[in-house]
């Protein structure tokens, strides 16, 4: 099964390959650098929205995939200003049915939130390799292998929404009058 993600980084292409192979079996993963992107998507819509550019954009490079995938990291605001870091997985199988999934989320701290609203930074990784003296942060753990010393690694947030994301797709007797179609 060949499945398509729309990202070089490897954190994402490990964590979309480890949802896949656990869930479907063998795989022959294959990332695609995607260009055009916002820097930091905030909200819901953006975050989506940039998920879902990564799949169309892939889809041209490549349409002979079994499943295109992009993930989106963003912030979401909960309540009282308070921001947090969330993944989205946005799936298109080879029929065009389209598959949603998120991660957990966790909060970002709201000096770095305030850093990227005012547009000192564009994107979050910036604040932390800057603050934290890393490299491409978003590629080698991320933000949350930091804040939980490592015992949880962005490529499992990945896991999570890609796997979250197949739900409908396992289970297609269940969600099969639901209208999957984009």
């Amino acid at each position: 099964m060949k499945i398509c993600v729309g990202s070089k980084n490897p954190s994402k292409i490990r964590g979309v390959e480890k949802a896949f192979k656990l869930l479907v079996g063998d795989v022959n993963t294959l990332g695609f650098d995607v260009k055009g992107l916002i820097p930091q998507p905030i909200g819901l819509d953006q975050i989506i929205n940039s998920a879902k550019y990564r799949v169309e954009k892939v889809k041209e490079l490549d349409p002979e995939c079994d499943f295109y995938v992009g993930i989106e990291a963003g912030l979401i605001e909960l309540r009282e200003g308070r921001f947090f870091d969330v993944h989205v997985a946005y799936i298109v199988d080879r029929e065009g049915n389209v598959y949603y999934g998120l991660s957990p989320a966790f909060e970002i701290p709201r000096r770095f939130v305030e850093k990227i609203l005012s547009g000192e930074y564009r994107e979050l990784e910036e604040i932390v390799d800057s603050y934290f003296g890393t490299k491409n942060i978003g590629e080698t753990g991320g933000f949350i292998s930091l804040l939980t010393r490592k015992r949880i690694i962005r490529e499992e947030l990945i896991y999570y929404s890609v796997t979250t994301a197949l739900i409908p797709f396992l289970n297609k007797w269940l969600y099969k009058n639901d209208s999957l179609k984009k």
